[in-house]
């Protein structure tokens, strides 16, 4: 054999060995993928490619393509209009912020505001008088926090208040402006001059006709002893039952926005039929009816939805604790609800975690659930989300009228149970597969 040859020979064993550590290596690796991403450190990256895991890795965060990006103006709070000329009034209801009815409303409060001076204290008799006058009344169905009501409506740069539980509004033209009333549950009544033209609000509101609605302080016999500030509709907007399913019907599309592995083996369900898994951050608890609750470590990692942005480190403002708990909120609850939508309807400080809450409104409707639960709790201490819960609920509109008792006759009952009640009309959620509404007193 010439030397030639066996230089050939032997650079054809070398390739040969090299292709065979190639191939052992490669298949470590896969395997080695295969086993970590059976582990519950990474649950977001199970079924996934090796490149889409490589590529995974080289971004560095996870979690952040499966969390959605939200804003407070997505927040549809279900709210109640009066408008007041010198001749008639003109009544909205089952009407949310983002509906198209709340636009001339919305932007007439958003720039009221937006420009707002100084908030004086005045007396709740101010208010009701100029509720006689020509005026735009807003009523909100849930006490909300000053600037996080003006993000909702759109203003850009929302200071912080100390008015927390803003649950009513009226803006008034005059002749030496517009000017802002609000009561405060806490604190009282209050109120503002603003820039709002009071020659464009007089004409918008010139330009409206009356529908048939009043307040109750207009009218005589048991409408007069309930709250003053109740709107009586002399034709209501029908309402149709809800037929309504559990929305936790993909645990494991459920488990990876919640950043779990869905392939974990630490899951088991207990004795009331709960399936329980816990990972090193966290438990979830997940319930046959599709409630699902959540107690996690104290502290998240920059980018997972249990983490809460803020400005100053460990102390998130009002507007930053309930924009970290309505990504969570959104990310979980949004695309499974059907035809509700989500809209804040509590926040709660302490001394050491704060505690946001959101409920469901159907066609501008709120839903409340007959346990005096949410559809979501959230509850925050520093910067991470600790504990969570929710109603998993889907919920479709019927062609089915529901069936609701006259105002009259809801009246005559409220005023014998509750002093100055104030009523309104709620879906009531009992946990079946049908929802009615009913009236509320408050």
């Amino acid at each position: 054999r010439s030397p030639s040859a066996g230089g050939t020979a032997m650079n054809k064993n070398a390739n040969s060995v090299r292709h065979l550590q190639n191939a052992a290596i490669a298949v470590l690796t896969v395997s080695a993928v295969f086993l970590l991403v059976q582990t519950p450190l990474v649950g977001d990256l199970a079924g996934k490619t090796p490149y889409e895991l490589a590529q995974d890795w080289l971004a560095g965060d996870t979690s952040a393509e499966t969390s959605v990006a939200t804003d407070l103006t997505e927040l549809a709070l279900p709210v109640r209009v009066a408008f007041t000329n010198e001749y008639a009034r003109y009544g909205l209801s089952a009407i949310t912020t983002l509906d198209a009815d709340f636009e001339l409303a919305g932007a007439f409060f958003s720039e009221a505001l937006d420009s707002a001076g100084v908030y004086e204290a005045c007396s709740g008799e101010k208010l009701l008088a100029a509720l006689h006058a020509s005026s735009i009344y807003l009523d909100l169905e849930t006490p909300t926090p000053l600037n996080v009501l003006s993000k909702i409506l759109g203003v850009a740069d929302a200071p912080e208040s100390s008015l927390m539980h803003v649950t009513r509004l009226l803006l008034c033209p005059a002749e030496s402006g517009t000017t802002l009333y609000l009561q405060d549950t806490d604190q009282g009544f209050f109120f503002s001059k603003t820039s709002v033209s009071s020659s464009a609000l007089r004409e918008a509101l010139a330009a409206l006709d009356g529908n048939g609605t009043d307040f109750a302080f207009s009218l005589s016999g048991d409408f007069a002893k309930l709250s003053p500030y109740t709107l009586i509709f002399s034709d209501p907007p029908q309402r149709y039952a809800l037929s309504a399913s559990n929305a936790l019907t993909d645990q494991a599309a459920f488990l990876r926005l919640a950043e779990f592995n869905p392939h974990t083996e630490s899951g088991y369900t207990d004795s009331s039929g709960n399936t329980v898994i816990k990972e090193v951050y966290g438990t979830l608890r997940i319930q046959p009816d599709g409630t699902v609750t959540y107690q996690g470590a104290d502290s998240a990692e920059t980018g997972s939805i249990y983490y809460v942005a803020a400005a100053s480190a460990g102390k998130p403002t009002p507007l930053e604790a309930i924009a970290g708990a309505q990504r969570l909120v959104f990310t979980l609850l949004r695309d499974t609800i059907g035809d509700a939508e989500l809209y804040l309807s509590g926040y709660e400080d302490g001394s050491k975690s704060c505690t946001v809450t959101f409920d469901y409104a159907v066609n501008g409707t709120p839903l409340h659930f007959s346990d005096g639960t949410h559809a979501a709790s959230v509850t925050i201490e520093g910067q991470t989300i600790t504990e969570f819960s929710l109603h998993c609920r889907s919920y479709t509109l019927t062609d089915s009228p529901a069936l609701l008792l006259p105002i009259r006759q809801a009246a005559a009952i409220a005023v014998n149970k509750y002093l100055n009640a104030e009523l309104r009309v709620c879906y009531d959620e009992r946990g079946t597969d049908t929802v009615g509404v009913g009236w509320f007193a408050d």
